[in-house]
């Protein structure tokens, strides 16, 4: 059964929230604006299966989420006993709603690997604890649940890459909120490319010194795979242009072609 064209809109507008934040909202709000005509069939329906796609990992992430809210794992207890907890404040609560789905995903991709799960109450957010996880030696967060090789190391150190980690956490609900789950990453991942460890921003705001980073700099590295994506990026950014140009001019020999088609059937029709 079709849906009817305010039920469409609607969904469109709540998977255009759900997997793009806010920038989602404006694109849709955009769109729908400015009444712009429908894709064709082969693009729409490949639209269609990346949305569905996506929000299916979304509901997956979400759902997963909650089988620490309904079993919950135990305290993490560095060598020295458990570090001392801090206040749920408002601030964390947020965070944690807005990463909800990323963090399930972390959750399910650690109990998938065989990591033990426990619950660091000196942030309130949830370490998984692997030596062969995806980050190897360095811990990296997702959403609410830090991934992490173990915690043997001294209390002071500990201390200050719980804080560390748990200035990613924000930076993970910003990102989500600004433009959906994958948005932190995603400009996490660029970033870093041209901004390698020390010099990322994000590690920069996060605390070099409790993240164990040496400080190497700030300034962006040029190196030939750099320079390579931005040569690329450059030769995209000229050509663009004419190939948007060349697409609209041949739609509108194609809507020119079928309007006198649709004159000359109707001209043959009368005279007939």
């Amino acid at each position: 059964m079709a849906l009817s064209r305010r039920a469409e809109r609607t969904l469109v507008g709540c998977s255009a929230v759900l997997l793009a934040g806010i920038l989602g909202l404006a694109w849709w709000l955009w769109r729908y604006r400015r009444r712009r005509e429908p894709p064709v069939a082969r693009l729409r329906r490949t639209r269609t299966a990346l949305v569905a796609l996506g929000v299916l990992v979304v509901a997956l992430g979400a759902t997963w989420r909650l089988v620490i809210v309904i079993k919950p794992v135990p305290e993490c207890s560095p060598p020295g006993g458990p570090l001392p907890a801090s206040p749920l404040s408002a601030q964390v609560v947020a965070e944690k709603a807005a990463t909800w789905a990323e963090t399930g995903i972390g959750i399910l991709y650690s109990q998938a690997t065989g990591a033990h799960m426990c619950f660091s109450r000196l942030e309130n957010y949830y370490v998984a604890l692997n030596a062969n996880h995806i980050a190897g030696a360095s811990a990296v967060t997702v959403g609410d649940v830090v991934l992490k090789p173990g915690l043997d190391m001294p209390r002071e150190d500990l201390k200050g890459l719980v804080g560390h980690e748990a200035r990613h956490r924000t930076q993970w609900a910003v990102g989500t909120v600004a433009g959906g789950p994958l948005a932190f990453p995603v400009v996490y991942g660029i970033t870093n490319f041209f901004f390698p460890g020390a010099r990322n921003p994000f590690e920069r705001m996060a605390g070099l010194e409790a993240g164990f980073y040496t400080p190497s700099g700030t300034g962006p590295v040029l190196g030939p795979a750099q320079l390579a994506v931005l040569s690329a990026l450059g030769a995209i950014i000229v050509v663009a242009p004419f190939v948007v140009r060349y697409r609209r001019a041949a739609a509108r020999s194609r809507g020119q072609r079928l309007h006198c088609v649709s004159d000359c059937a109707r001209v043959y029709l009368l005279t007939a």
